[in-house]
């Protein structure tokens, strides 16, 4: 009997849920009996794979074969190689599934082939980072069923999804991400109104202004310079930086005793020199605030009535500060660590009870699954084609021409734009979609970030300025599909085309037997 669970596929902690059609939840527990499972993965020299807290303890002794925060890699050309085997992040990111996966199905009592996943991706994220998560639930063998946006998710597990008055500011500060979103009511339907965020900020960041301000301390030793450069050290300086973080939530003055080549010393963390060396990380997170209340107020959404925050780098005191200082709104911080997993845990069974025909309860209301309500979710950044001539003096050539707009709706279907032939009987042509890589939409190639290269073949003859129609499907999780036409009667085209950043069918397969050749440990 297949069974449903949500991934929370996190940077630095990951977590599985189980949502039942009755309405109650089962948080999936590791072996060793937690809920979180660290985001770490060692890889022996034997080709054995360790996953989790395990693999965590085992960076301070063999951190050369430790991979963590693989997250940051998504949709990116990042190869490894351990144990004589070639990895690419999908590959690690399937060993870190399959372990989720195994722990669910073991829980569950049924084999792992009868799981059905709603994957957790960052709203923030690019096309080609949500292409390299489903690719890595591919190679997993895990039959991913949707990408779902982290405060989305959230916004499913705080029940927004019943809310009918209020609009809240989902506030995700993740180990390794960080977004944040706008969430409401448009004409009776649930939906994001707009995204904003950094894929590269999180927890991680500020663990490691701490490290610096531990490695200042151990500076001062007699003999600091030398400990720098020893792997042991810098492993105990990492994972007391963590735990130090953790502490100055509910501490104002925090002395950590770290082990160093035999001997204790005391290092000591105060929460004021802490907030003064991130400062500058918060700003961060309060301008990307800042712009998507902005752009939410610009497509029609009411103010905002409170603040959902999400993610453990939430807890940090900080943060709940700055936003009630900044924007006078009641904060909610309500379990941040399992509120992604559990949102994706019940659009997982929504999903399944719609294919079943079966009813869910959902916030103590139970309907047939296609009746419950979904929140659509939108383009959280600006997709365009390079145009290499034109008649507009106003841009030097080449550049970027955006034709699908930041927090454009969910889906997108069949999106039609036009380009033109250069030259008379031109057969073939060149198509180069890129996304908008900064804060803003730009035009300047070097502003955006390549997306999808594809070549259009058997166009017919015609004289030089012949209308090709590109036509571009955005699925619900923001997976891209390219089709094109041409010619008077608009007839279709071949086109071959590949995505920056994401393995092709081949390389996929590869990766597949990559990570079957590793044994993994449980």
């Amino acid at each position: 009997m297949t069974k449903s669970v949500g991934i929370d596929l996190g940077t630095t902690y990951s977590c599985v849920v189980h949502y039942s059609s009755d309405g109650t939840e089962t948080v999936i527990p590791t072996p060793s009996g937690t809920e979180l499972t660290p985001s770490i993965v060692h890889i022996s020299d034997r080709g054995d794979v360790t996953v989790g807290e395990e693999a965590k303890h085992l960076a301070r002794t063999d951190p050369d074969n430790v991979i963590v925060g693989i997250k940051r890699h998504m949709g990116r050309d990042h190869i490894l190689e351990f144990a004589g085997a070639t990895l690419t992040p999908e590959g690690i990111s399937a060993l870190l599934l399959s372990r989720l996966a195994d722990d669910a199905a073991t829980t569950l009592g049924v084999p792992r082939e009868q799981l059905q996943a709603v994957i957790t991706v960052p709203a923030y994220f690019g096309v080609a980072e949500k292409e390299a998560t489903a690719t890595a639930a591919r190679i997993a063998g895990i039959d991913c069923s949707e990408l779902l946006a982290e405060p989305v998710a959230a916004a499913y597990a705080y029940g927004l999804a019943l809310e009918t008055e209020k609009t809240s500011l989902i506030y995700d500060l993740g180990g390794g991400t960080f977004d944040v979103a706008v969430v409401g009511i448009d004409g009776g339907q649930h939906r994001v109104w707009a995204v904003d965020g950094e894929s590269r900020l999180g927890g991680l960041d500020w663990d490691a202004r701490i490290q610096d301000l531990l490695w200042d301390e151990v500076a001062a030793l007699d003999d600091g310079e030398e400990l720098r450069f020893e792997e042991a050290v810098v492993a105990a300086i990492e994972s007391a930086s963590e735990k130090i973080k953790r502490k100055l939530t509910g501490a104002h003055v925090v002395t950590e005793r770290v082990r160093l080549q035999g001997r204790n010393i005391e290092l000591r963390i105060s929460r004021e020199k802490f907030e003064e060396v991130t400062s500058d990380l918060l700003l961060r997170t309060s301008a990307a605030t800042d712009r998507v209340i902005s752009a939410a107020h610009e497509v029609g959404a009411p103010s905002v009535d409170q603040i959902v925050l999400v993610g453990g780098s939430t807890r940090m005191p900080m943060i709940r500060k700055m936003l009630a200082t900044r924007y006078s709104l009641p904060v909610m911080l309500t379990d941040p660590d399992r509120a992604v997993a559990r949102g994706a845990s019940i659009l997982a069974e929504q999903l399944l009870a719609k294919q079943q025909q079966r009813a869910i309860t959902i916030g103590g209301i139970r309907s047939m699954g296609a009746c419950s309500p979904r929140i659509t979710s939108v383009i959280p950044r600006s997709i365009g084609v390079l145009v290499h001539t034109s008649h507009d003096p106003y841009f030097e050539e080449p550049y970027v021409l955006h034709f699908v707009p930041a927090n454009t709706p969910l889906p997108v279907q069949d999106l039609a734009f036009n380009v033109a032939t250069i030259v008379k009987n031109q057969d073939r042509v060149r198509v180069r979609l890129y996304e908008q890589a900064g804060n803003k939409a730009s035009p300047s190639i070097a502003d955006n970030r390549p997306l999808i290269e594809a070549e259009l073949s058997g166009l017919p003859d015609g004289p030089a300025g012949s209308r090709i129609t590109l036509q571009l499907t955005i699925s619900d999780d923001g997976r891209i599909r390219l089709q094109a036409s041409a010619g008077r009667r608009q007839l279709p085209v071949a086109i071959e085309s590949f995505m920056h950043g994401v393995l092709d069918d081949a390389e996929t397969t590869a990766q597949q037997a990559t990570t079957r050749h590793l044994r993994m440990l449980r």
